[in-house]
C-alpha cells in the first residue's frame, strides 16, 4: 500500500487554473486517436455531460468507488494518505471530497484519468499522485502549497463548485458562443459543460470537427466519461423497449417507432433491450422513426424522391433510376410515392446519388464458384461473411456467378455485421455500434444492462470478422449498485455551548479593482447558548494570513441586540478590493468569542480587471456664495489601476447633480460640455502610478441657498469604463449655497 502524509488543505484560484490548462492536457494524443470517424456515440462538444450528471454526487457509494478502482487494477486501488491525523484510502478521498462539495465522484475519477492515467495505470510516480488533477501547475513549475492527492482533487471538485456558483461571469457561459482555446466555437448547452471549458478550455482533436490540434482536451474527457460513468447506457444503432413502445438509439437521442410493425419490418422482437423508466429518462427524444429501411419517399419541400436506406436519404436524380429498384419492389409511378415533411427526413444524412446509370443501387447477393457470398453494390463486389449473410440477409438466397461476371466489378471492403449486434469471439463479447465493434468488459454489467439472453443468443464469428470492425471504446461501466455497509453508529450529541455555521454572503462577491462594497453575511447560532451583543465577533482574512486584502475591519459586530439558539447573526462590513489583484481571491470568514474560534467558512471574491483612481489633493470648498463668480478648482488624481493608462483626450472628468441630472455648478464658459468639467491638463498619457491634475470651475450664481451634492466620475471614454475613485464609482461631496 502506498503511503504518504500531505500538506493542509487547500483553496484554489481560478486564473492559477487557467494558466496551467494552456498547456492542458496534451496527454497522449496517442490515448485519444481511437478511430473518431465514426462513434458508438456522437460526441457533441456543446454538451459534454449534464449539470445533472456533475452534481449527483452520491452516483457512486465508497464501497462502489473501491471496486471500480480495485477492478480496473488502478494504482490507487490500493494508495492512501494521512489525511487531518487519519489514514484514509483514495476511494475515501474522493468520496469524502464529493459529498463535503456536492459533486459527482465520477467527475473526479474521469479528471484523475484524464490527467495522469490513474485509473487505468497500476503504477505511478510520485509526482504523478501529488499533482494527480494538476492543479497548480503552469509555467513549468507547480505550487507546493497544492502538492498532495487530497489537496488536488478537493482543488478539482471545489472549483467545479465555486465555477457553478459563479456561472455567468467567467469565460464561458450557456447559450453563448465563445471559442475554445483550439479555435472552435462552442456554445454550452448547460452548466457543467461551461464548467469544464472554464476548467479545460479546449474541444481536443475530434477531426470531423475539423480540429486538428493534438490536445486530449474536453473530448477525452468525453470519452473516459462514457466508458465508464455514461447513464447514457446504449449506443448508436440497439433498439429499446419499455414492453409497450419500442425506440431506436441514434446521435444521442431515442427515436420512436411509429408502430410495433414497423419495429417488426427491420428488426425481430429478440433484439429490443428491455430499458427502465430512468435509462429511458437518460436520452432526449428525437424524431421519430416514420419509414422501414429501402423506403421511396419524396420531399414535400423540393420534390426531390430519395430512397431511405441505413440511415442515408440517396437522391434518385433521374426518374429512370426507378426501373434499377424492381429487385425491391420499388419501381412504382412517381405519382405513387409518398410525400414526407423536412422534419421527418431530417435524421437521415445525405447518402450517394441513384441514376440510371448506377449498378445494383440496393445491393445484389451473388454467389462464386466457390461458394462465397458477394454482394455486388453501386458496382463494388464485397464479401459477405457467413454470419453477416444470417445476420443481415437472413440467408436469403444468392444468385449464381461464374468468376469471369464477378471480376468485372472494384473490390471494396467487406460487409459489416448490423448495428445493434452482439457478437462473440473467444468468450469475449462485443456489440456493433456505427460499424464500429465495442467490447463490454465486464459480463456482470453485460447481462444487468443488455440481458443475459443477449449474451447468450450473441452470435458467434470469426476473429477475422471481428477485425474488419474498427475498434470503439470499450463498455466498462463501473457497478453503482454496490452500497456501503450498513455501520450501527451511535445518536450524535446535540450540539452544546457555542457553536456555528455559515449560512449566507450578500451580495455576491464580486468586485471591481478599486471597488467598496457593502457586504452582508450571516452566521447562524448552532449551539445552545444565546449570544449577547459584542460576544461573538466576525475576522476576515485572505486564506492563511492574519490580515484581509481588501482592507476589513479588525473587529466586525452583529447588528442584532442578541442572538438566540438556532436564529441568525447579521455582520455588515465594507470591503475595499486589491488594485493590483484579479482572478478569484479567497477570504476566511471566522467567528471568535474571547479570542477562540467557533466557526469558520472559506469564500472566494472575484476581483475582475478595473480601473481605479485615488483623490489626492483638491480644493473644493464646503461653502459657497450665490453672488460670488465661478470658484477655480484644481484636483489631483493619482492612476492606481493595475495596467490601465488615461488617455488625456479621452478621460473625461463628468460632474452631476445627487440625482444624476446635470450639475447646478455648470460653468459654460468653461466646461468642455454640460456633464464634462474638464480632462487632465499636465500629461497627455497619465500612466499607472502617475498623478493627473484636473482645473475647472464651479459656477454658484443665482443658486438658491441650500446644500448641494456634487457628484464626479471619472470616465475613460475610449475604453467604455469608469474610473473607481477612492473605490467607488462616484466620488460624491456637499457643497452648501449661501
Amino acid at each position: 500500500m502506498v503511503y504518504c502524509k500531505i500538506q493542509p488543505k487547500i483553496k484554489t484560484k481560478i486564473s492559477q487554473k487557467i494558466m496551467f490548462k494552456l498547456r492542458t492536457s496534451l496527454l497522449a494524443l496517442f490515448v485519444l486517436l481511437i478511430p473518431l470517424s465514426s462513434q458508438a456515440r456522437t460526441f457533441d462538444p456543446n454538451n459534454i455531460i449534464t449539470d445533472e450528471e456533475l452534481l449527483a454526487k452520491d452516483s457512486l457509494s465508497q464501497a462502489a468507488i473501491q471496486a471500480f478502482l480495485t477492478r480496473e487494477n488502478s494504482v490507487l486501488a490500493a494508495y492512501s494518505q494521512t489525511v487531518e491525523g487519519k489514514a484514509m484510502t483514495a476511494a475515501e478521498m474522493i468520496w469524502q471530497v464529493s459529498q463535503k462539495h456536492g459533486v459527482n465522484p465520477k467527475f473526479l475519477l474521469t479528471t484523475l484519468e484524464k490527467e495522469q492515467s490513474l485509473i487505468h495505470k497500476s503504477t505511478a510516480t510520485a509526482k504523478a499522485l501529488d499533482w494527480a488533477t494538476g492543479y497548480g501547475c503552469y509555467g513549468g513549475g507547480c505550487k507546493e502549497k497544492y502538492q498532495g492527492f487530497y489537496n488536488q482533487i478537493e482543488a478539482a471538485v471545489e472549483t467545479q463548485q465555486i465555477y457553478w456558483e459563479k456561472a455567468g461571469q467567467l469565460n464561458f457561459k450557456v447559450g453563448q458562443t465563445t471559442d475554445s482555446f483550439d479555435n472552435f466555437p462552442v456554445t454550452p448547452a448547460n452548466r457543467a459543460t461551461a464548467n469544464l471549458y472554464i476548467y479545460t478550455p479546449y474541444v481536443g482533436y475530434s477531426p470531423e470537427l475539423g480540429v486538428l490540434a493534438p490536445y486530449g482536451g474536453n473530448r477525452l474527457f468525453w470519452q473516459i466519461w462514457h466508458r465508464y460513468f455514461s447513464h447514457q447506457k446504449f449506443l448508436d444503432g440497439q433498439v429499446i423497449t419499455d414492453g409497450a413502445n419500442y425506440w431506436l438509439i441514434q446521435n444521442n437521442q431515442k427515436r420512436k417507432f411509429a408502430s410495433r410493425e414497423l419495429f417488426l419490418a427491420d428488426y425481430a422482437q429478440a433484439d429490443a433491450i428491455f430499458a427502465s423508466a430512468a435509462d429511458l429518462a437518460a436520452f432526449p427524444d428525437g424524431i421519430g422513426v416514420y419509414f422501414k429501411n429501402n423506403s421511396l419517399v419524396r420531399s414535400s419541400a423540393s420534390g426531390q424522391i430519395f430512397l431511405l436506406e441505413d440511415a442515408k436519404k440517396r437522391p434518385l436524380v433521374e426518374d429512370s433510376a426507378l426501373a434499377l429498384l424492381s429487385d425491391f419492389r420499388l419501381a412504382v409511378a412517381a405519382g405513387e410515392i409518398s410525400s414526407v415533411s423536412e422534419n421527418q427526413l431530417s435524421p437521415y444524412s445525405l447518402g450517394s446519388n441513384i441514376s440510371n446509370a448506377s449498378v445494383y443501387p440496393q445491393g445484389k447477393l451473388l454467389k462464386d464458384e466457390t461458394g462465397k457470398i458477394w454482394q455486388v453494390k453501386d458496382n463494388l463486389k464485397r464479401e459477405v461473411d457467413p454470419a453477416i449473410w444470417q445476420n443481415r440477409f437472413n440467408n436469403k438466397i444468392a444468385a449464381p456467378v461464374s468468376a469471369a461476371d464477378l471480376e468485372k466489378y472494384p473490390t471494396g471492403s467487406p460487409v459489416l455485421l448490423k448495428d445493434g449486434v452482439f457478437a462473440a469471439v473467444n468468450d469475449k463479447y462485443y456489440v456493433i455500434s456505427n460499424g464500429e465493434r465495442v467490447r463490454i468488459e465486464d459480463l456482470g454489467i453485460f447481462d444487468r444492462l443488455f440481458g443475459a439472453d443477449k449474451k447468450i443468443n450473441a452470435l458467434k464469428i470469426t476473429a477475422a470478422l471481428l477485425e474488419a470492425h474498427p475498434p470503439g471504446n470499450n463498455i466498462d461501466y463501473a457497478d453503482n449498485t454496490i452500497k456501503d455497509a450498513m455501520v450501527n453508529t451511535p445518536a450524535a450529541e446535540p450540539a452544546t455551548n457555542y457553536g456555528a455555521s455559515f449560512n449566507s454572503l450578500s451580495p455576491e462577491g464580486v468586485m471591481m479593482t478599486g471597488e467598496t462594497k457593502e457586504l452582508t453575511v450571516k452566521f447562524k447560532n448552532t449551539g445552545t447558548i444565546s449570544w449577547p451583543a459584542g460576544d461573538i465577533w466576525l475576522k476576515i482574512t485572505d486564506k492563511d494570513k492574519i490580515t484581509s486584502s481588501f482592507a476589513a475591519a479588525e473587529k466586525i459586530n452583529f447588528t442584532e441586540s442578541n442572538v438566540a439558539s438556532g436564529e441568525l447573526a447579521t455582520f455588515v462590513f465594507k470591503l475595499t478590493a486589491p488594485a493590483n489583484q484579479t482572478g478569484l481571491l479567497s477570504q476566511e470568514f471566522t467567528l471568535y468569542r474571547n479570542n477562540e474560534k467557533i466557526s469558520s467558512a472559506g469564500k472566494f471574491i472575484i476581483v475582475k480587471p478595473g480601473v481605479s483612481g485615488q483623490i489626492l489633493e483638491h480644493n473644493i470648498p464646503v461653502a459657497v456664495k450665490n453672488t460670488w463668480k465661478p470658484v477655480a478648482i484644481a484636483l489631483k488624481i493619482k492612476n492606481t489601476s493595475a495596467d490601465t493608462s488615461w488617455l488625456s483626450r479621452r478621460s473625461a472628468l463628468e460632474i452631476y447633480n445627487a440625482d444624476g441630472k446635470a450639475s447646478p455648478f455648470y460653468d459654460k464658459n468653461d466646461w468642455v460640455r454640460i456633464e464634462v468639467a474638464g480632462v487632465p491638463l499636465n500629461k497627455s498619457t497619465i500612466k499607472p502610478g502617475e498623478t493627473g491634475e484636473f482645473k475647472f470651475t464651479l459656477d454658484p450664481r443665482g443658486l438658491k441657498k441650500g446644500l448641494y451634492t456634487v457628484k464626479i466620475q471619472l470616465k475613460l471614454l475610449d475604453k467604455g469604463k469608469t474610473v473607481y475613485l477612492d473605490g467607488k464609482e462616484s466620488w460624491n461631496l456637499e457643497i452648501r449655497v449661501d
